[in-house]
């Protein structure tokens, strides 16, 4: 199997476009984003006020970013969602390479943040489905 190089990432979360990590993170360094969607299923953190994804067999909202410097963003992500490689079993997110689908069907690999249900951070986590699998309207309409 030949080893695909990422070189995007999916957000569906405070990362997305006018939420409030975008600004801080994001803001002046996204060189193209594109609506999508990823497989899996979509919670809100009541008690973190953030979402989480796990692998699962509904349809996640998101938007797949290409950067100016992919590195050092990544590097600025990792950071943000508590991921450090090697770790897998402790971190609150795992970076994972994930298929997004955008319009007319394309699939585009890219890396997200899976919530590790696991690891201690997150074992007393209230986690409430988001059904339609869209945090950002969810919040909206809270």
């Amino acid at each position: 199997m030949e080893n695909i190089k990422v070189e995007r990432v999916f957000v569906y979360g405070s990362l997305r476009s006018d939420m409030f990590n975008y600004k801080t993170y994001l803001d002046g360094k996204v060189k193209e984003s594109i609506k999508g969607t990823i497989s899996g299923d979509l919670f809100y953190i009541e008690n973190k006020g953030y979402p989480a994804v796990v692998p699962g067999d509904g349809e996640v909202v998101g938007e797949l970013m290409t950067f100016e410097d992919f590195e050092s963003v990544l590097d600025e992500l990792d950071e943000l969602e508590a991921y450090e490689e090697g770790k897998e079993s402790e971190n609150e997110y795992n970076r994972k390479v994930v298929n997004v689908k955008i319009a007319e069907g394309t699939v585009i690999k890219a890396y997200y943040y899976e919530y590790n249900p696991l690891a201690d951070y997150n074992k007393d986590d209230k986690l409430v489905p988001v059904k339609d699998g869209d945090w950002k309207q969810y919040i909206e309409n809270k």
